[in-house]
């Protein structure tokens, strides 16, 4: 309770946002086989609707946050987050199925334009403790997409279409105080944004590397969320609850290691909170592919807070690298280094088809050591400004 009474009731709007902002992302997935039954679409056309949101909401961060660099847009938080609970809604109702992919689109778009501000917003408004306050923000979305799963799920469970009207309720809920506080936010001091052609000067080796790093703890994380489901049920033929359990377990890790995170990167430093958790993955995943029973619980929840643990830091330190371009640095992180995990599930999943699940896992283990790698290249505090 103290960590909460320490951060600004501001952070914890924002954080409450990106929660709610969120939610379609896993509402979507649950709303896929309801998708596939009313419109009697075929495999390849309901991965088109997941396709269009992962590309709408991530791929495009980048340039939003550039546009609010350059010239400050807070009211996108409030729109984006709007945008983003309308459109699933509207996804829901619509009878066409060209119209679902466009306002699935729209949806993505509506996440796109919250998470830089967004990210932007606390990195303003959380003072010397950074890392709280990112983490704050990182666990709502985590949050959001678990809260958006089950909501979802109960609302379809229900039989009836004018309970998929409550989904909105929530967004409504929090735009208009959203709204408030993001006009009464100062204009930001301090450096001018830069164009594109400064952009260049900045990019270097670190920078690379510390995305490097991101995309990697995405790539993992990602691909255990995707194939721990086909692996125990599909795979193993076991049974679907125990795989939802897993899953349960990995997110609630993640969230625990995203605040631990956060609290240890403002104490200690982004880069060796990076350092020491991303390493260990290795052997925990090799671990949880070789085990059985309660034991495999154990092995997710500690790789996922593990995981979870750096990416605060990443978020932080990107910024810190790009103080003329906070925004622009939040897409790059949250979004287009996130997407492009996602991409890399296409991958695994195509490894697993030649040579089954198993070398999946196998490969996901190796992944960290590259991440470990990579992290002794990305620079911090007065590296950052020598650099």
């Amino acid at each position: 309770m103290n960590m909460f009474k320490t951060v600004p009731k501001a952070v914890l709007l924002v954080a409450a946002a990106h929660m709610v902002t969120d939610f379609s992302q896993g509402a979507l997935l649950v709303a896929l086989p309801y998708f596939k039954a009313k419109f009697g679409l075929t495999y390849t056309q309901v991965s088109l609707i997941a396709l269009t949101q992962n590309l709408a909401s991530s791929v495009i961060q980048p340039f939003f946050g550039y546009a609010t660099d350059r010239s400050p847009r807070p009211w996108l938080m409030a729109a984006g987050c709007l945008l983003s609970g309308v459109g699933m809604l509207a996804s829901l109702l619509l009878t066409n199925y060209w119209l679902l992919v466009f306002t699935t689109a729209l949806t993505g778009l509506g996440i796109a334009a919250f998470h830089p501000e967004g990210a932007k917003t606390v990195n303003r408004l959380s003072g010397e403790a950074k890392g709280k306050g990112v983490s704050m923000f990182v666990v709502g979305g985590n949050a959001g997409f678990a809260g958006g799963s089950l909501m979802m799920g109960g609302l379809l469970a229900s039989g009836s279409d004018a309970m998929l009207w409550l989904y909105i309720i929530p967004c409504l809920i929090i735009v208009w105080p959203l709204y408030k506080l993001a006009m009464s936010l100062p204009l930001p001091t301090g450096k001018p944004a830069q164009s594109l052609g400064s952009l260049a000067g900045i990019i270097s080796l670190p920078l690379l590397a510390l995305l490097g790093v991101t995309l990697v703890r995405a790539t993992v994380s990602a691909s255990i969320g995707a194939f721990i489901p086909l692996y125990y049920v599909s795979y193993l033929n076991g049974n679907p609850v125990y795989a939802s359990w897993l899953l349960t377990v990995f997110l609630a890790g993640g969230a625990a290691g995203t605040l631990a995170g956060g609290l240890l990167s403002d104490k200690y430093g982004s880069k060796r909170v990076m350092l020491y958790s991303i390493l260990p993955i290795s052997l925990l995943l090799a671990l949880f592919n070789m085990s059985s029973g309660s034991i495999v619980f154990a092995l997710l929840a500690v790789a996922s807070a593990l995981l979870s643990a750096a990416f605060a830091g990443c978020l932080v330190l990107t910024q810190r690298m790009m103080p003329g371009n906070v925004g622009m640095a939040s897409g790059l992180t949250l979004g287009f280094s996130v997407g492009l995990g996602s991409l890399g599930v296409l991958a695994l999943g195509r490894v697993a088809d030649i040579w089954t699940l198993p070398m999946v896992f196998d490969i996901l283990a190796v992944l960290p050591i590259i991440g470990f790698a990579l992290t002794l290249f990305v620079k911090e505090g007065k590296e950052i400004l020598n650099n």
